[in-house]
């Protein structure tokens, strides 16, 4: 693929991908390695210069491809967090209740993660709260005030074997 072709969509029948060559995906993997390479280091090890790089760089962000840049904070470091999933299913499906319903999910501040979800449960959210107490708070004054909810499953985390947010690109390139 040319280089002027990044960001260019992929195909008409799926809205919003784009095609990466090999260059972007190395860029992509290195930075999703180390979020603070400057746009040297990351010319060095793509062994391009730095015009190509910065270039590409603006592609993607603007492209929507790189969404954002953060740090990655480890919560036992900084204090004792509780992680749980809960699964959710609606009472009635219609567009609106639905619409009602994740607006107010993702206002809340303890939930990290929100999933629309197939099987048995219609949505699953991830919930960091400090300790057990702040996550019944949680549960009965705010879960359990939404309406539409049918039914909700706590399941808790009791250790974290691999968090690792990276999306693993190239695993399938020639």
């Amino acid at each position: 693929m040319k280089k002027e072709q990044l960001g260019k969509p992929r195909d008409k029948t799926t809205p919003g991908t784009f095609e990466l060559d090999a260059i972007d995906i190395k860029i992509l993997n290195l930075l999703q390695a180390d979020g603070r390479l400057s746009v040297r280091d990351l010319a060095k090890k793509v062994n391009l210069s730095t015009t190509p790089i910065h270039e590409r760089l603006k592609r993607l962000e603007s492209s929507g491809i790189i969404d954002h840049y953060a740090a990655v904070i480890n919560s036992s470091k900084i204090g004792q967090f509780i992680a749980f999933f809960v699964y959710i299913i609606l009472k009635e499906h219609s567009t609106r209740l639905g619409r009602q319903f994740v607006e107010q999910i993702t206002t809340f501040p303890e939930v990290v993660e929100f999933y629309t979800i197939g099987g048995e449960h219609d949505f699953m959210v991830k919930v960091i709260v400090p300790d057990m107490a702040a996550y019944r708070l949680f549960f009965v004054d705010k879960l359990g005030e939404v309406p539409n909810i049918a039914k909700l499953q706590s399941i808790i985390v009791l250790d974290t074997i691999k968090r690792d947010g990276k999306i693993p690109l190239g695993l399938h390139a020639g």
